[in-house]
């Protein structure tokens, strides 16, 4: 039965190796095998279990490009308002 799972974690390592193993070396085996199989992995969040999963894209998006727009009006600003040194 262990060389069962840890064929499934090798696998796992294959399939995903930035996840590792992800924790399944120490997880026990389930008493029965599922039924079915998994069409599709798909990491990260889900945005249609609620609309926070939209908001904090939109979220994101915003603080991105609200701080490029301050970066370049405090450039352009600085820029106006500088002063000539006189004695150069």
């Amino acid at each position: 039965m262990n060389e069962l799972s840890m064929e499934g974690v090798e696998r796992l390592r294959a399939l995903c190796p930035v996840l590792g193993t992800a924790g399944l070396e120490s997880t026990p085996a389930a008493p029965f095998a599922p039924r079915g199989k998994i069409l599709k992995l798909k990491l990260g969040f889900n945005p249609n279990s609620s609309s926070v999963g939209t908001t904090v894209v939109v979220l994101l998006w915003t603080l991105v490009s609200s701080s490029a727009v301050l970066a370049l009006a405090a450039a352009v600003l600085a820029h106006r308002f500088s002063r000539e040194d006189p004695k150069a």
